[in-house]
């Protein structure tokens, strides 16, 4: 009998998993894109978020536990649930692939400046391959390792309040954003919600004892605390304008803190966010090799699991420059913010259609 996962871990995995790459410029992307006092905004979404988490809740309870893949496959044949799976698992693969690559290059932007991001790259993909071939139980327990490695990194934001000003919060709300307000601009900032949507394929390693959806909350909210933190400190650190024309205020942040027994804080942090870009990647590759092996059942070995890391290292290649990268990236999070949304709207009413046609999936946790 395969342990099931436990609160415990699900909240961490979730926390580490919406720590994506967005970290380094969010207070950038909020002052840009919802303007003064963006924290307040920033709130707003991640309550649109938690929505987004209790639609995914719904499709739990209607199927009983069942998985997207049961509840797809028992409504529609093969040849039409077949070739969607692998559409989502190339674009899982090819997001994994653009978020790994985008923090080396990041990383080099600060150190390394004539190492070629390739071959850290490929060490990444090998942690990455040594991590997918175990099953969910044993990443989480990894991914509880990495926590308590990067957790105390969010303490660090109160180093900053002896320059810390209200004053710079001003009393306009929503005021002078780059571009206006628009749908565009407000899903700009969501982008740095996604992850909590993984929750989908834990299904079957879940049962009642494990409140799934407690820890997917809990670690959603953990993670919005630490990043509202994150925002409120730089824009009473920083003024408005110099937030937004700071490419990454994170790292700025880091770089203005001085310790004796250290030189550059920013460097060492950033080697420890390294273990939480690994998890995002894989959460990313988990979802993709979750559908490839809905379709290829009787594949033995780690095969599978080869060609995901192969692939991500290969897609790696083409966002060469740190700008192109951004743009990349960008794009496959908008892409992901709406399947977050459309993923749980279809399932729902996948299940209402096999609730009526009396073919409901049998799944009882």
């Amino acid at each position: 009998m395969k342990e099931k996962l436990n609160v415990f871990h699900i909240t961490l995995l979730i926390y580490i998993t919406e720590m994506n790459i967005t970290l380094f410029n969010l207070p950038r992307l909020v002052a840009e894109n919802i303007g003064t006092n963006g924290w307040i905004g920033y709130l707003g979404l991640a309550v649109i978020a938690t929505f987004n988490i209790f639609l995914y809740q719904i499709v739990y309870k209607m199927g009983r536990g069942a998985s997207a893949f049961e509840i797809m496959d028992s409504m529609l044949p093969k040849t039409v649930t077949y070739p969607v799976y692998w559409a989502l698992a190339l674009f899982w693969i090819v997001t994994a692939s653009f978020i790994g690559k985008n923090f080396f290059l990041i990383f080099q932007m600060i150190s390394f400046q004539t190492t070629n991001p390739m071959l850290i790259f490929l060490l990444f993909c090998l942690m990455l391959f040594y991590l997918l071939i175990k099953d969910i139980y044993s990443i989480s327990k990894a991914n509880t390792i990495f926590f308590y490695m990067s957790v105390w990194v969010v303490f660090l934001a109160f180093y900053h309040f002896r320059e810390w000003e209200s004053v710079r919060f001003t009393t306009y709300l929503f005021k002078d954003a780059k571009q206006g307000h628009s749908l565009h601009s407000w899903l700009e900032v969501y982008t740095s919600f996604v992850g909590y949507e993984f929750c989908l394929f834990l299904f079957p390693y879940v049962n009642k004892q494990s409140k799934l959806f407690r820890g997917v909350y809990l670690g959603h909210w953990m993670i919005t605390s630490a990043l509202l933190l994150l925002i409120v400190v730089s824009f009473g650190f920083f003024s408005f304008d110099q937030i937004q024309s700071l490419l990454y205020p994170v790292l700025d942040l880091l770089g203005f803190m001085e310790f004796s027994f250290i030189n550059r804080i920013e460097n060492l942090v950033f080697v420890i966010f390294v273990l939480g870009n690994l998890i995002v990647t894989l959460m990313f590759c988990f979802a993709a090799l979750s559908s490839l092996k809905q379709t290829l059942p009787r594949a033995k070995g780690k095969g599978i699991e080869f060609a995901i890391v192969l692939m991500v290292f290969i897609v790696g290649f083409f966002p060469k420059y740190l700008a192109q990268s951004e743009l990349l990236l960008r794009k496959v999070l908008y892409i992901e913010v709406i399947l977050a949304f459309s993923i749980p709207a279809v399932l729902i009413c996948a299940l209402q259609y096999l609730k009526l046609k009396g073919k409901m999936p049998n799944n009882e946790s």
